[in-house]
């Protein structure tokens, strides 16, 4: 499970950079998204050094609960961005793509917390296969984003 909050920890650092005409609108989304990415990164870290530590089917519930919070919470404040109007879909995907992480996360929590030890393996193993698909699109997603801020 390191691994994965490692590499998702990676996809999401987002580093946007305003280009082109490089107006103020552009540059107040930049950093306004690279902020939420970082708050997020050192969540992602936080859950990455803990689940080094994991035990049993509980704890690995409560990391994956964790994950899905900060998630959640990266979601809405990204939501609540004003994004220039030639990004605004794309930033309306991006909020999308990470609901959809943090609700892949949730229901690995529902599901180890309903099959017990024998779920935890079978559940992770699936989740890190969505995971690392959404995270791909996430990146598809910010290099679009990036395209369209540098034109």
């Amino acid at each position: 499970m390191p691994r994965l909050l490692i590499g998702l920890a990676a996809a999401a650092a987002l580093g946007l950079a305003a280009c082109g005409e490089d107006t103020a609108e552009q540059n107040d989304y930049v950093d306004e998204v690279n902020g939420v990415t970082s708050t997020l990164n050192e969540e992602l870290a936080r859950i990455s050094s803990e689940a080094t530590s994991i035990g049993n089917p509980e704890e690995a519930a409560d990391a994956f609960a964790s994950f899905s919070d900060s998630l959640e919470q990266a979601a809405d404040e990204i939501a609540a961005i004003d994004p220039p109007d030639e990004v605004a879909e794309l930033h309306d995907r991006l909020v999308q793509e990470v609901e959809t992480l943090a609700s892949e996360a949730t229901d690995v929590v529902d599901e180890i917390r309903e099959g017990g030890p024998a779920a935890a393996i079978g559940v992770t193993t699936t989740f890190i296969a969505e995971a690392t698909r959404i995270s791909s699109e996430v990146d598809s997603t910010l290099d679009e984003i990036n395209s369209k801020l540098q034109d």
